[in-house]
């Protein structure tokens, strides 16, 4: 049995004629630009306001990209020399180069069995240096933001919660990306919901709100479609990270379908599992919130690292091709970084590495670093469930995974 198993692309599968509206509207107006055009744009305040109510925050910014978004927020915490942030070992490469651009240390941290952020790792991690925590509700899923701002609490560290692969996921009832000091969401192409690339911070706090608006742009905030000098504790140095009116026409669109395709990769992946319960020497990710989790990833873990890769090929040559080992799961996994792996420097003086600042914060990323979650890593098989799977693929995936992990 092969199955024709669909592209793993979950906001990709809803667009429709809504989004061409959108789109041929700004194109109308001749408004592409966020602040000003021929006629006045509408999208990206459109955009941040459905995110306002969305995940229920005082302020949303739409930015160009998902790396815009961090690069944006590390930029408004001051972070820069003599910093260190910590970053799971489980990530997009993004994560760890924000911190790098910054001339800050990633100081990698273990993932326990739900692959995320380990707490108890976390705490073990802190040292004086620590200056922020980004926690990465991983493959769809919430971290424990309980445990995770209880630490950065009693230290006095802000958090920023990286929720690109986990828009519309919650914990305990709260949205994730609502935990810490800002969270930020990715509109890239693999997302949940997507305008092929864009980005979103939420955030409740006024005061660093505007820092992120300077920080985002030309380094002060905008009033009434100019920039002003208002407010001078706002000043910052700009990144040039503004969203256009074309990706926000999608995106404001995009996000208001989020929770109708959360529902569905939810619902198709409860159905798979159901069907398998009960495999021998196959269990799956431990679950911080089963009711939050976004459903885009099903992650199984075998009782070998051989006995994963007999799987996975199986799972390959009956169709499942977007299936992988964690292992080699590319920039995803600390160890597949080279840039970080070898320290790659920012310029020919070896920045960050280098740097006096950071001569207290030396660190090993090549693999072992981690050992913990290398060991999950090499025994365990990532999934993403399409956003417009129907019961009939549901069971033919069930069936090919059974059939693989018992000839394994």
């Amino acid at each position: 049995m092969k199955i024709k198993w669909p592209a793993p692309y979950p906001g990709a599968h809803w667009l429709d004629a809504r989004e061409e509206r959108a789109v041929m509207e700004v194109l109308r107006r001749r408004s592409l630009f966020r602040y000003y055009g021929i006629k006045k744009p509408k999208y990206a305040e459109s955009l941040e306001q459905t995110a306002r109510i969305s995940y229920g925050v005082k302020h949303a910014l739409g930015v160009n990209s998902g790396t815009g978004a961090l690069m944006t927020a590390v930029a408004a915490l001051g972070i820069g020399p003599g910093c260190e942030v910590i970053v799971p070992a489980f990530f997009w490469v993004a994560t760890a180069g924000v911190v790098v651009r910054a001339n800050a240390i990633p100081v990698l941290c273990e993932v326990d069995e739900s692959f995320c952020m380990d707490p108890d790792d976390l705490a073990r991690k802190i040292t004086p240096r620590t200056k922020l925590i980004i926690p990465v509700h991983m493959a769809g899923a919430a971290c424990n933001m309980q445990a995770i701002m209880q630490i950065a609490d009693q230290h006095n560290i802000p958090v920023l919660e990286d929720c690109a692969q986990a828009n519309g996921g919650s914990f305990q009832g709260k949205k994730v990306g609502t935990f810490g000091r800002i969270g930020m969401f990715s509109l890239q192409w693999n997302k949940n919901a997507t305008a092929g690339e864009g980005g979103l911070l939420i955030t409740n706090d006024s005061a660093f709100y505007e820092r992120c608006i300077s920080a985002h742009d030309v380094g002060i905030p905008w009033v009434n479609d100019a920039p002003c000098l208002t407010q001078p504790e706002a000043v910052t140095w700009g990144g040039g990270h503004r969203m256009s009116e074309l990706t926000a026409a999608v995106g404001s669109v995009q996000l208001k379908k989020l929770p109708s395709i959360v529902n569905h990769m939810r619902a198709s992946k409860l159905r798979i599992k159901a069907m398998l319960e009960g495999i021998q020497g196959l269990s799956f990710r431990k679950l911080n919130d089963p009711a939050g989790d976004t459903g885009c990833f099903l992650i199984m873990i075998l009782e070998s690292a051989d006995k994963a890769r007999k799987t996975i090929e199986r799972m390959q040559a009956d169709g499942l091709l977007t299936a992988c080992r964690l292992a080699d799961y590319g920039m995803h996994i600390y160890s597949n970084v080279p840039q970080l792996v070898g320290k790659v420097p920012l310029s020919a003086a070896g920045n960050p590495w280098k740097l006096p600042e950071n001569g207290h914060s030396v660190f090993d990323y090549r693999k072992g670093a981690c050992p913990r979650s290398d060991a999950w890593f090499e025994r365990s098989i990532i999934l993403p469930v399409p956003s417009r799977l129907n019961q009939s693929q549901e069971k033919q995936a069930a069936q090919i995974i059974r059939l693989a992990v018992t000839a394994a």
